[in-house]
């Protein structure tokens, strides 16, 4: 078809054919579940009038009994590309697939011939026309918004009911992709779940790979009974496999101990994003005291004014010298529920809980590392929860040199960092990992298919960040965020998250609570370090911005790769919105993109005050920034270091079992700190999680596009984008001089493990360094 500016010319020019080889390729897709293996290139003659002008979009028909995925068209004359990465299904799934040429325009600058299958093309991705209520099917490309309505299984068994996320005041969520599931014979408003050997609906072009398997995991009774005992996980002749070594415990076997790397990974470690200034004394809660009573905290200056050296704690908070991690919020309203686990579940399926909500405060030293002063624990009142919270504060004890590597001893204060870790874990889990990236980025993916061209420029930039976005998160409701299934043979699988982390089956409420404050805008780097208070200065001057905590690698690194991405998006936008504010403002598509994401994927929180208008170019920019960043680094940052750091659970367990000495200085034998952290079947079951490496190989990175040659056919836009890549390139270098500079002593830790999550490319030559990934893909 062509792509000539006169309405007159539009046309289609004859059809081409090709069958060699066809039948082997085939044959290559089905074995790997329509995932190919390999590439095949086939070669068509085509026969076009040159009167027509350049060709503009190609039809496809298969007329074979097989699925075939094109990546990449060419046309050698004239030189056309267009870039297709889609499955074409036989005509009676697919009648026809269009595809158009590496060009990129708004809609109101379409060339005439296109702007009628533009628009039909979007509206055959909203759905508009297919039958209402008609199931989808795995050949379908329709996207569309639900609720999570499908995390519970309450037609299997009565206690697998969960609630719908999504839709009311009392659990707001973003919407997740539409499977078209019947609905609960028990509860209506629930979907049915796929059985775990079939997959999850998801437009066909998003499937890259297979249905994942739920796996089958040894069912072991009991804890650890010592540490002797964890390490055996990582001998070759363990049962029933050898797990990798994790990097916590890779370079020395002890270190995770000491006070200073408990530290430390607050600022370079699994989450690196919970650190917040501490601006006065006592911290303060925001829970609703006619519902929780007083749940400020009890951490005086007289339990950690002995920890400051020469200074009070008024000239700390002064000299920005103290700073918390706060999990008391998000935990005490469960709390009591999540000691009460497993309740009214099945017994065996889900262990005993006896967790505390925590807060620990830190001293940052002269030279940029912190120390941990105290460590308060909560629990609801035990007559009524009205009634506030009780509290006990730990702070280390002087006589046994608390966290010491070397010292065979454990005490109470080993249990309260144990404690505030499985705080930590779970709330990294579902709130700064799955909720700011998976599930609220999912709307934004959905939207971008429904309402923007893949002519359009804007979803050119963004389309890279959502590859494998919608495939993960159908895995993740699958076998990993729901309640549990029923295998084929009637064997009972319960779903990873509910069993592997302490908030049981309450995980998945908890990160609604959380998505109820929930703010896009918050999120762009500079503002989020600034939110916390780690950060001073102007948030559009990223590179100007003043660290109060010097050695901070996450920061450091983050704030690098922010102001390239934030550069690569102004110079992109720069070309197709030229014209200034009113382009933007103009441009239909993307203003109907930007308006279903808040109306209808973010419809409960759509009046929210922090939604970029989307009126000018500032505001493209720090959105596109924003969402590149999100589902790049971010999510690099708060994902891979999962398995680096949890993997060993006694440096960061998911689970808590045991109640505190009440003497906060009492020794602990090392099988009753073991005793009191994650059991041994849900330790297999976290590290079968997240043990595979997080960047599959050929997973482009950061920057890399597998199209790169062909992506686009405007030269700045390939210009840019190179440009992009060198500055990451140098960034990655950067990272990696920073990391072999000694005096940076949060870089390696005791632990030695260098902090990589945020460099940019992999690095054969320092292991567990395979890059940024460009999205969400695992």
């Amino acid at each position: 078809m062509d792509r000539d500016d006169a309405p007159s010319c539009r046309g289609t020019g004859a059809p081409g054919w090709t069958t060699s080889n066809a039948r082997a390729f085939s044959g290559s897709l089905a074995a790997q579940n329509l995932a190919p293996s390999g590439e095949t290139e086939l070669d068509v003659e085509l026969l076009w009038d040159e009167a027509l002008g350049a060709p503009g979009a190609v039809l496809v028909t298969n007329n074979s009994d097989f699925p075939v995925y094109l990546q990449l068209l060419s046309l050698s004359s004239p030189a056309v590309h267009f870039v297709c990465n889609g499955w074409v299904y036989p005509v009676g799934k697919h009648p026809y697939r269009l595809f158009f040429t590496n060009d990129a325009y708004v809609k109101e600058k379409t060339p005439p011939a296109l702007l009628k299958d533009r628009e039909d093309e979007l509206r055959l991705l909203r759905g508009e026309g297919a039958p209402a209520g008609k199931p989808l099917q795995k050949w379908d490309r329709v996207y569309d918004y639900a609720l999570y309505n499908d995390l519970g299984n309450p037609d299997l068994r009565e206690d697998l009911a969960r609630p719908v996320l999504g839709g009311s005041k009392e659990y707001p969520y973003p919407r997740r992709t539409r499977t078209s599931r019947p609905p609960s014979k028990v509860d209506p408003s629930s979907e049915t779940r796929a059985s775990l050997e079939e997959g999850i609906y998801i437009p066909c072009d998003e499937r890259t790979g297979g249905v994942a398997a739920a796996p089958n995991l040894p069912k072991l009774d009991g804890h650890f009974g010592s540490l002797a005992d964890v390490h055996g996980l990582f001998d070759s002749n363990a049962k029933p496999f050898p797990f990798p070594v994790p990097q916590v415990i890779s370079a020395n076997r002890t270190a995770w101990r000491t006070d200073e790397e408990f530290a430390r990974q607050t600022l370079a470690g699994a989450n690196p994003l919970s650190i917040e200034l501490v601006t006065g004394l006592p911290l303060t809660s925001k829970l609703d005291r006619a519902v929780y009573g007083d749940q400020d905290s009890k951490i005086t200056k007289e339990h950690i004014e002995k920890n400051l050296g020469n200074m009070t704690v008024a000239q700390a908070i002064e000299k920005d010298r103290l700073y918390v991690v706060d999990h008391h919020d998000w935990v005490m309203p469960y709390l009591k529920r999540i000691n009460e686990l497993p309740g009214d579940e099945e017994k065996g399926e889900i262990s005993q809980r006896k967790s505390y909500a925590t807060r620990t405060l830190f001293f940052l030293q002269d030279d940029s590392t912190l120390k941990p002063l105290a460590i308060e624990l909560s629990s609801p009142h035990p007559k009524d929860e009205r009634l506030g919270g009780t509290s006990t504060v730990y702070t280390p004890p002087d006589e046994l040199k608390a966290g010491d590597a070397a010292s065979d001893t454990f005490t109470a204060w080993d249990l309260a960092k144990a404690h505030a870790a499985s705080n930590d874990a779970c709330k990294n889990n579902y709130v700064l990992h799955w909720l700011r990236t998976h599930a609220t980025m999912e709307p934004v993916v959905l939207a971008a298919n429904r309402q923007m061209s893949v002519l359009h420029p804007i979803h050119k930039l963004l389309k890279p960040h959502f590859r494998n976005t919608l495939d993960t998160n159908s895995t993740a409701r699958h076998i990993v965020i729901g309640s549990g299934d029923e295998r084929q043979g009637g064997a009972f699988y319960r779903n990873m998250h509910e069993v592997n982390f302490f908030t049981g089956k309450y995980g998945m409420e908890m990160s609604s609570k959380a998505y109820a404050s929930y703010n896009f805008t918050e999120l762009a780097f500079p503002n989020e370090l600034i939110k916390r208070g780690v950060a001073r200065g102007d948030p559009k001057k990223a590179e100007e911005l003043e660290l109060l905590i010097k050695d901070y690698p996450y920061a450091v690194d983050g704030l690098e790769i922010w102001t390239a991405i934030k550069e690569w998006v102004t110079d992109y936008c720069a070309i197709y919105y030229a014209d200034g504010d009113g382009a933007v403002a103009g441009d239909s598509e993307l203003q109907a993109w930007w308006s279903e994401v808040r109306n209808v994927g973010h419809g409960d929180l759509r009046d929210a005050p922090w939604w970029p208008a989307m009126d000018s170019v500032d505001d493209l920019v720090e959105t596109c920034s924003t969402i590149i960043w999100l589902g790049s680094a971010y999510h690099s940052a708060v994902s891979f270091g999962q398995y680096a750091y949890n993997g060993f659970v006694p440096n960061r367990p998911t689970i808590t079992s045991g109640e505190m000495p009440a003497d906060a200085k009492a020794a602990v034998t090392e099988a009753e700190f073991l005793g009191s952290i994650t059991p041994k079947t849900e330790t297999f079951g976290l590290m079968a999680l997240t043990m595979n490496p997080p960047v599959k190989p050929g997973e482009p990175l950061m920057g890399e596009r597998p199209d790169t040659e062909q992506w686009t056919s405007e030269q700045r836009a390939a210009k840019a984008l190179l440009e992009f890549n060198s500055k990451l390139d140098a960034i990655a270098e950067a990272v990696k001089k920073r990391n072999a500079d000694g005096a940076l002593r949060n870089r390696n830790g005791p632990v030695e493990v260098p902090y990589t999550l945020l460099a940019p490319r992999a690095d054969p030559t320092v292991p567990h360094v395979g890059g940024i990934p460009n999205s969400i893909a695992v």
